[in-house]
């Protein structure tokens, strides 16, 4: 077996189609790996002996995923999950790359004006080095510094950047605007990851909805609670 991580990496284990639940690899044998159970196993209630998962870790290139099947959980003081491969470790993307997701509210506030001036948006996509969404009509330039806040299906992505494009939304209504990020700490490319993670098994399982992210959203946020300027 290939590309596995050293003993005590961390990793993560997907149930079904979720986020990903923080493990660490304890032991590679011939034939097996074996784990920590993640810290909330016990809700996992879909992770039982027989059950199909998949785990991945992250490496210089991005994220390394391999499907699994859960062959037997060892109880005790330390809760221990052995994992057979049911294939090779494969490259997910690199991340420099990888853009999708998008429909979540969000918010964004500047940070020129005083007192700061915050507007309700639309996530229309998002990767490691920026995010474009759709906003009400506004004057924002391009080079202003924004601080954006949406709630992700991993955590919540918090931080500032500088706007790189404005340009009116395909439909007429609001804006789009791409926010290039300064540079992420390490948690949070660790929630855009896992979100971007989720939403490329999802968009592979489905792929008649990939289409949904754009100006779809655009119009969705349009048509939700009214949005606007109003001071911070």
């Amino acid at each position: 077996m290939t590309q596995l991580p050293l003993p005590k990496s961390a990793l993560y284990v997907c149930v079904d189609d979720d986020s990903g639940h923080r493990s660490r690899l304890e032991a590679i044998t011939h034939d097996a790996i074996v784990i920590a159970a993640p810290a909330d196993a016990k809700r996992l209630v879909a992770a039982e002996v027989g059950s199909h998962l998949t785990v991945f870790w992250i490496d210089e290139g991005g994220r390394v995923v391999l499907p699994v099947l859960l062959e037997d959980i060892t109880t005790g003081s330390s809760e221990r999950w052995r994992l057979r491969p049911l294939g090779e470790p494969r490259q997910a993307g690199r991340r420099q790359h990888e853009r999708g997701g998008g429909g979540e509210k969000m918010r964004i506030s500047t940070l020129a004006a005083q007192p700061a001036v915050t507007f309700d948006s639309t996530l229309l996509d998002l990767s490691e080095k920026a995010l474009r969404c759709w906003a009400p009509a506004s004057d924002i330039a391009v080079g202003e510094e924004l601080h954006i806040q949406v709630v992700l299906s991993t955590g919540v992505l918090s931080h500032i950047g500088k706007v790189t494009i404005v340009r009116e939304a395909p439909d007429g209504i609001g804006q789009h605007i791409v926010v290039t990020f300064h540079p992420l700490t390490a948690p949070t490319v660790q929630i855009i990851r896992r979100y971007l993670f989720v939403w490329g098994g999802r968009r592979a399982r489905q792929p008649e909805h990939a289409t949904t992210t754009g100006t779809a959203f655009a119009n969705a946020g349009t048509r939700g609670a009214a949005v606007g300027a109003t001071p911070g």
